[in-house]
């Protein structure tokens, strides 16, 4: 089966890179042949309107402190002058998708460009990552409504709202979606409070299924590291923290300071915003490899991101989360309780505590997440 994949942009989100690549490893090993649009929808937005957006979301960011509304996926496509910075600060994760990940740009081609080459996929797979949340996607074009007269497959996989409610989705969102949907043949979300979002508001039967990352194992991510991120302390605390926040910093100081660990921040040393300091190289994101590599050799791992909480589950590590309600609580809650994992997530620095700081029993766990990953896999494969 031919099979495109809608996802959001790939750019610089780990996560989001590597849940791409799972969910093409796991269809093409079926039997699949398999492109993920490279871009995502953003790109067809006409300039005056990504510049608008771009304003209201730093308005939100930086000003009202609403984190949800993270502005700088529409400058990294809006302003050709900084083209040069932003090839500099995404060229190891784009690296990645040249090498790991088969693609399509689709929606840089005219509308009638667009509907010609999707006709010739045998089904659209939207997911994962957060696809139907309203301030990060274009909903018409994710729940598909631009395929309406077209004969072919529509799956949902692992499609993420990001929050309990649709209170984001305008009126015409709304409308949308709820005609959309109805032209799903299987409809899965990554969250269990996305089923019930579903049968409310859409009157639709929704399957919860696993992130795609966590279809893979640990040893299939192991092979992806290079041969130059070898091993690095024994006494790694490592943070992955998209946030970065005075009282995040504390949280990070007093677990190190109780397991005498130094702390190792995963990611760029600061995000896009710093690019007015003339600091660009600073900004640059560690390649893929290098990121993996972080909790292959931490020791305790400290985040605020849902897919550094998933890749410290995946590679057996006692960590804490720091719930990032903004950003979108129910991700974490949805996953940790499946897993029984909830007394890691943590909201303040005094919420810290000896329970924390002990080593996780992962046998029980791993043998949760292993049924569940043969649910999930199982869904894909009746689907496809």
């Amino acid at each position: 089966m031919k099979i495109l994949i809608l996802t959001q942009p790939l750019h610089t989100n780990y996560g989001g890179l590597l849940q791409a690549y799972a969910l093409q490893q796991i269809l093409k090993r079926m039997g699949h042949d398999v492109v993920t649009d490279r871009l995502g929808v953003i790109q067809k937005l006409p300039l005056w309107n990504r510049v608008l957006r771009f304003l209201y979301h730093a308005t939100q960011f930086y000003i009202l402190k609403n984190y949800r509304y993270y502005p700088y996926r529409y400058l990294f496509f809006s302003f050709d002058k900084e083209s040069k910075a932003k090839r500099s600060i995404a060229a190891n994760t784009e690296r990645f998708v040249n090498i790991h990940v088969d693609t399509i740009d689709l929606f840089t081609r005219s509308n009638e460009d667009v509907i010609n080459t999707v006709r010739q996929f045998d089904a659209i797979v939207v997911g994962s990552d957060q696809v139907w949340r309203a301030i990060m996607s274009d909903i018409p074009t994710y729940f598909l409504s631009f395929t309406k007269a077209m004969n072919v497959k529509r799956i949902a996989y692992a499609a993420s709202f990001g929050t309990d409610d649709l209170s984001e989705y305008s009126k015409m969102d709304m409308k949308i979606a709820s005609e959309s949907i109805k032209l799903f043949d299987a409809v899965s979300v990554r969250e269990k409070s996305g089923v019930h979002l579903c049968r409310d508001y859409f009157k639709m039967d929704a399957v919860h299924v696993l992130d795609p990352t966590m279809l893979l194992s640990k040893d299939d991510y192991l092979k992806l590291i290079e041969g130059e991120d070898s091993s690095c302390s024994a006494d790694v605390l490592l943070t992955y923290i998209l946030d970065r926040v005075q009282e995040k910093n504390e949280i990070i100081n007093k677990i190190g300071n109780a397991l005498h660990l130094t702390s190792y921040e995963n990611g760029p040393v600061k995000y896009f915003s710093n690019i007015i300091e003339n600091n660009v190289s600073e900004c640059i994101f560690p390649s893929v490899s290098k990121w993996l590599a972080g909790f292959r050799d931490a020791q305790f791992v400290v985040t605020d991101s849902f897919h550094g909480t998933v890749f410290s589950i995946i590679f057996n590590k006692p960590f804490v989360a720091i719930l990032n309600s903004e950003r979108g609580a129910s991700r974490f809650i949805s996953l940790l309780s499946v897993l029984g994992l909830e007394n890691r997530l943590i909201s303040t620095g005094s919420e810290v505590s000896e329970e924390h700081l002990r080593p996780i029993d992962y046998t029980g766990i791993n043998k949760i997440l292993n049924d569940w990953k043969l649910k999930s896999i199982n869904y894909i494969r009746k689907w496809t």
